[in-house]
């Protein structure tokens, strides 16, 4: 629950734990993947854990970072290129990309490129999304501030 007005806060929270036992656990630090720090300036979200976790399980965490998500000399095709073998692993990773876009609003443009090769993916699709994933090595712990 989020509001401005305290007092109004605590009436809803104790109208909820009559009805349902609701606990209050406190100010709202990591949820769903998404972490969550304030300051006096205002609230910082980012996905870091969630971003390390996907490095990792690529093996990639100790890969060179890309400077851009995309590289805007490839052109992406789904006849240029052999297909990818694994359709399922790459569904998976567009899947875990595109929640990564929630904190993360610079590498929308690329995934949703890859999006639109779902159903056959070659390996030039695979590699421009391993190159997405360097680029989120250089800065895993990138997200959004919001200012008060």
């Amino acid at each position: 629950m989020a509001g401005n007005d305290k007092e109004e806060i605590d009436r809803v929270k104790e109208a909820l734990n009559k009805t349902f036992k609701i606990k209050d656990l406190g100010d709202l630090i990591y949820f769903l993947g998404f972490e969550v720090a304030r300051t006096k300036k205002g609230i910082m979200m980012n996905q870091r854990k969630y971003a390390l976790e996907l490095l990792t399980n690529a093996g990639l965490l100790a890969c060179k970072p890309a400077v851009t998500p995309m590289d805007n000399l490839v052109k992406l095709s789904s006849t240029r290129s052999v297909l990818f073998t694994d359709v399922h692993a790459y569904r998976s990773l567009i899947g875990s990309l595109m929640y990564l876009i929630n904190t993360q609003p610079d590498i929308t443009f690329p995934v949703q490129k890859l999006s639109q090769f779902l159903d056959k993916p070659t390996i030039a699709h695979y590699d421009a999304a391993i190159r997405i994933l360097k680029y989120i090595k250089g800065a895993p712990s990138l997200g959004l501030f919001f200012f008060f």
